[in-house]
């Protein structure tokens, strides 16, 4: 079992969570009215309020007295400043340098990487001159889309931002191929000039199965096709074909979830353009100088990584909901399930042992105030306690003004109603009582430009590891994704009928080739 479930802070909070289920969020609201001063955090352009969440100032110190035990403000300047966080890898989690972060000397494999980043960063900054130039051309003329094949981190983060800050786009359109069912290429290509298109390959070991099927795919019907790499590995993108300068590297202390700052966001500096790519980048950086310099009642990652893991390993919360009422965040919800669960959905901690308590809950959402009409109902009602972030603009997206203040009402409100509940309903009618003491976080922004957007970003960045520091976990490796891909590998004979089917699939790859004659 993990250290940090031995040291006298856990053990304390576990019994605070038998208190605490006793007491209701209304009645903490009563004793102290000004909650919410107390349980949140102002950062300007973006107000975190959690006084929602069942915790007390108790509670609260005792969860700042486990990151003092669990030594998390330690690992977090480890993190940032190059030092060894991923263990089973035998890497750093560099991911913060890209956006400036750290010290102005980051030593990996013994050079400077800020030297490289610039280099990256200045040959990005050239290429979109020369595309907007019309130096760059598609086989056909001016280039007015980039496909971009990858799939995981090379498509959530940057697909996100760009549905998020669309109406900013200035360059190329932009459309994703990730799954490869075909369908997902065919609908990319629809009403695309192929002529005058360029394709980006990411795909950081460049042997994802998805990518490089998808880039055969594509290449089998538009030969012509010019394309650039963004990966690792160079090697390999060379003997695929590709000259040096149409190579973007990234590098091995970049994760997948965390690379959008790198050349993986290439797609969005083409859209955006390098100012609304650096603004990103700066926004993250101001969380990141948050995360290491705020004290720790006052730091916002810190204190909702720490609620993430009172709710789900004290209070027994399995899942989490996201709701964001904006519809520019909603690819935000798969790219908080992939940072996520990729990142802590793990039951090994650091030192090889199995954990005895509950990690990273299931996360999964949908924008308001669509979701009002469809889970909401288990949220209130149901028999699982779910906690639920709120994300809410405070300034309306567009100039139909006068829909923001419902969207905000309906917001506030069901924030309120999982908190304060209705229990003075009939006795005959017990079916409209509402327990209430649901927890959840309310998120507020202005203005959701690309620098408010890193930063939000980054917030729950290191929200994340955060928690996997306290579940002492490894946040930046994924072996679990590794079984399927490799059990794939040997699947694929028994489909194609070269190898005996195992018990376990007979049946299905049979009945999948009785479809197969019945389509033909």
């Amino acid at each position: 079992m993990s250290k940090s479930s031995e040291n006298p802070a856990w053990k304390s909070l576990a019994a605070h969570a038998l208190r605490m289920s006793e007491r209701h969020l209304r009645d903490l609201f009563v004793e102290n009215p000004k909650r919410s001063a107390v349980f949140s955090v102002d950062l300007g352009d973006i107000y975190v309020d959690f006084s929602r969440e069942r915790i007390d100032t108790d509670v609260l110190a005792g969860l700042l007295a486990l990151a003092e035990a669990a030594d998390v403000p330690a690992f977090l300047g480890r993190m940032l400043s190059g030092g060894m966080v991923n263990e089973s890898e035998r890497r750093s989690a560099l991911h913060a340098a890209l956006r400036g972060s750290g010290p102005k000397e980051l030593n990996v494999d013994g050079h400077n990487i800020r030297g490289e980043i610039a280099r990256v960063d200045a040959r990005v900054r050239n290429l979109i001159e020369r595309i907007a130039a019309g130096e760059i051309k598609g086989y056909g003329g001016k280039i007015d889309t980039v496909l971009v094949l990858g799939i995981g981190g090379s498509e959530y983060g940057p697909a996100f931002v760009l549905d998020a800050l669309q109406e900013s786009i200035t360059g190329p359109r932009v459309r994703f191929v990730g799954n490869i069912d075909g369908v997902t290429l065919d609908r990319a290509l629809a009403g695309v000039d192929p002529s005058r298109t360029l394709a980006v390959l990411i795909s950081k070991s460049f042997e994802t199965t998805e990518t490089k099927l998808n880039w055969a795919a594509l290449k089998a019907r538009h030969p012509k096709l010019p394309a650039l790499a963004v990966t690792a590995n160079i090697l390999a993108a060379r003997q695929a074909g590709f000259a040096d300068g149409d190579v973007f590297p990234i590098w091995d202390w970049v994760g997948g979830r965390y690379s959008l700052w790198s050349a993986v966001g290439l797609p969005i500096a083409l859209a955006l353009g390098w100012p609304a790519f650096e603004a990103l980048r700066a926004g993250a950086a101001e969380m990141d100088r948050h995360l290491l310099t705020a004290p720790v009642r006052e730091n916002a990652p810190l204190l909702m990584g720490l609620i993430g893991v009172w709710n789900a390993t004290f209070l027994g919360a399995r899942s989490r909901a996201v709701i964001p009422y904006d519809s520019r965040l909603s690819a935000f919800i798969p790219y908080l399930q992939q940072l996520e669960m990729e990142s802590n959905g793990k039951n090994v901690t650091q030192e090889g042992e199995t954990v005895g308590y509950p990690t990273a809950p299931v996360r999964f959402g949908a924008v308001g105030t669509n979701a009002q009409h469809t889970f909401f109902q288990m949220l209130h009602q149901g028999t699982d306690m779910i906690p639920v972030d709120f994300l809410v603009p405070a300034v309306a997206a567009t100039n139909d003004a006068g829909l923001h203040p419902t969207l905000l009402v309906n917001a506030l409100a069901q924030a309120d109603a999982l908190m304060a509940g209705r229990p003075d309903v009939p006795k005959d009618q017990p079916y409209r009582a509402f327990g209430g003491n649901r927890p959840s976080t309310v998120v507020l922004y202005g203005k959701l430009d690309a620098r408010v957007l890193g930063k939000l970003i980054a917030l729950y960045e290191h929200r994340t590891a955060v928690e996997g520091a306290l579940w002492d976990v490894n946040s930046f490796d994924q072996w679990g994704v590794e079984l399927g891909k490799k059990m794939a590998v040997e699947i694929e004979p028994m489909l194609k009928g070269e190898k005996k089917p195992t018990p376990s699939l007979a049946a299905l790859i049979a009945r999948l080739g009785a479809f197969g004659k019945d389509a033909g």
